[in-house]
């Protein structure tokens, strides 16, 4: 008989505060396993990052549960935590005499204790190549472009080798180009990942499944053919969904247009 799958993420009606107090989610269920990349959209201020920062520790699970990788996730100390998540905030204060090297680097601090020089090489050394910026290791990080920056930021969370990944707005102020490739690294590299998204037409092709949230709750978590429909697209972001078939490959392109009607939201994934 096969065993079942402990997911890197399992959240169960998980509520969690912010800093002062207020109601950061609510009600978020959701199962993540091994491999898999899930999208986080919804309009500003739905909850979208406190959501990270839920999963993270950094805002307070209330009611719920929250476990990663089959832990809960309250029982984990900090250098547990720095093991086994890894994330690429929106705002990555770096000091910019830093060498691409040296900021690479910074991913393997979890593992300073527990691994020789050897491997910690070999770490900074895959990172840096999976992202195709071995060849400015001695850049210094403020010479580096904005999407180079990016990714030199996917590689020092690639270089911490964690079970979960977790990135906020991370195509923000990149050009298109780099937006497609900033994902497709994310989505190559096999790591359980979360993005939070903003950019609608990206999400289908790097996400198996979508968390769409409103008002700091969750409206749905499933794939994207099945939450990219006027039913929760309309009440929620205010758009019309057109599904076309995509000219070269098996694969359903989204595009989206300013609704005429509104739309009473459903619920997939969530118990009712």
């Amino acid at each position: 008989m096969k065993e079942p799958i402990t997911p890197i993420v399992s959240a169960q009606g998980l509520c969690a505060n912010g800093p002062s107090g207020w109601r950061a989610v609510t009600d978020v269920t959701f199962d993540l396993l091994p491999g898999e990349c899930a999208a986080i959209i919804g309009p500003n201020g739905s909850g979208k990052s406190s959501l990270l920062k839920a999963i993270t520790g950094e805002y307070q699970t209330v009611f719920g549960s929250l476990k990663l990788s089959g832990i809960d996730a309250h029982q984990l100390h900090r250098q547990q935590m720095a093991k086994l998540v890894a994330v690429v905030a929106q705002h990555e204060h770096v000091d910019p005499r830093l060498s691409v090297s040296e900021y690479v680097w910074l991913g393997r601090v979890p593992h300073t204790f527990c691994c020789g020089k050897k491997e910690h090489e070999r770490a900074v050394k895959q990172a840096m190549e999976d992202v195709a910026l071995s060849h400015k290791a001695n850049r210094l990080f403020g010479e580096l472009s904005g999407g180079e920056q990016q990714r030199a930021s996917i590689a020092r969370a690639f270089a911490q080798e964690p079970k979960l990944l977790l990135l906020d707005e991370p195509t923000n102020h990149l050009d298109p180009l780099a937006r497609l490739e900033l994902l497709a690294l994310v989505k190559q590299r096999g790591i359980a990942s979360i993005a939070v998204l903003h950019d609608l037409p990206l999400v289908a092709p790097f996400a198996d499944n979508i968390l769409l949230m409103s008002d700091q709750k969750m409206v749905a978590y499933a794939s994207p053919d099945e939450v990219m429909q006027n039913e929760f697209m309309t009440p929620v972001f205010g758009l019309q969904v057109i599904p076309l078939n995509h000219p070269l490959m098996d694969s359903t392109i989204h595009h989206f247009e300013a609704a005429p009607n509104q739309y009473q939201p459903t619920t997939i994934g969530v118990p009712q």
